[in-house]
């Protein structure tokens, strides 16, 4: 028999008797399980602490235009350029009054989609960046118990049309690097070789410095900070690139220059190309290294992929394109082509 006390507690509305009775029908419940009284006991505060936490949590409804905000301040510690992107994204959701006020509970799948087939359906890219970030918000709102679900996971990719995958030809490389002799553009010849003979990415060349280039290994470091994934690799300075001692400046230094967007538009139209594929020096890149070494694993690696995926469905065009010219590319001497 346990002891009961007709005194009332000073923290809570109920008093010992309450708390009984309460036992009582637990026990009454639980009598099935055919457990002794200290197992009994032990289930009891389970019970009664799963169903606080339920009771606590479900007390804080937050509207999907709070848990974005909070989602967003938890990543305060993103390069510039991705808050930005995630600011944007932002914006645009909440210009929907039904979904900004709305609880971050009641917005299902349905909802998610209606959003994004109708709204940033324009381009495959804007669509996938758009599910991105909204799938990053319900994440963040499923860790921190403001929500059950992610309503975005199971939500289908638009389907996109792809585009033949264009590569620079060794007559255009040639017209880049005649175009890059100009004073006006000397700025940009190491960066340009970077990304053509390093497959580095336009976003990752910016980040750079003097000081992640080892000439003794004759490796540029993109580690965590500079690379688009997080991920760090070390590629291996190949044809032009070897000569990127000739520009080498102070460690500190960025090799990109800071009027990036004006001067790299500006060396296309020098260079004569017209239509212009985005990430085409990087696709340049893979496939002649893939012509050349024949080794699909040691691109990615170089490439700073997680799988091979990417890069055989996305990333390559071998079509006309021969041996002699890879071989040509990734032996290229800028002193012969002055």
């Amino acid at each position: 028999m346990i002891a009961t006390h007709s005194h009332k507690t000073s923290h809570l509305p109920v008093d010992d008797s309450d708390m009984f009775r309460l036992f009582i029908e637990f026990t009454e419940i639980a009598q099935a399980t055919d457990k002794n009284r200290l197992a009994l006991i032990a289930m009891f505060r389970k019970v009664m602490q799963a169903g606080l936490y339920s009771i606590q949590r479900n007390a804080e409804q937050l509207s999907f235009k709070e848990t974005a905000e909070r989602s967003l301040k938890a990543r305060a510690y993103r390069r510039p350029s991705t808050l930005s992107d995630l600011r944007s994204y932002i914006r645009r959701f909440l210009e929907f009054a039904e979904w900004a006020d709305n609880d971050i509970r009641s917005i299902t799948q349905a909802d998610c989609r209606q959003l994004l087939e109708n709204h940033f359906s324009k381009s495959g890219h804007v669509f996938y960046k758009a599910k991105t970030i909204l799938h990053s918000i319900f994440t963040y709102a499923l860790k921190k118990g403001i929500c059950d679900k992610n309503p975005v996971y199971g939500i289908d990719p638009m389907h996109i049309k792809e585009e033949r995958i264009e590569i620079l030809s060794i007559k255009q490389i040639s017209a880049f690097m005649k175009a890059l002799r100009s004073k006006d553009m000397q700025c940009m010849q190491a960066a340009v070789m970077l990304m053509l003979w390093c497959g580095i990415r336009p976003g990752e060349v910016q980040r750079l410095k003097w000081s992640d280039i080892d000439f003794r290994e004759n490796v540029v470091y993109v580690d965590g900070l500079a690379s688009k994934t997080g991920g760090a690799r070390a590629v291996p300075l190949r044809g032009a690139a070897r000569d990127l001692k000739r520009f080498r400046q102070k460690l500190d230094d960025y090799i990109a220059p800071r009027n990036w967007i004006r001067l790299w538009a500006r060396l296309r139209s020098r260079a004569g190309v017209r239509r212009w594929q985005k990430d085409a020096m990087r696709h340049t890149f893979a496939s002649m290294h893939l012509k050349h070494f024949h080794n699909i694993y040691l691109l990615q690696e170089e490439m700073g992929h997680r799988d091979s995926v990417l890069l055989r469905t996305r990333y390559l065009n071998l079509r006309h394109l021969t041996a002699q010219a890879a071989s040509k590319f990734f032996k290229w001497d800028t002193s012969e082509h002055e």
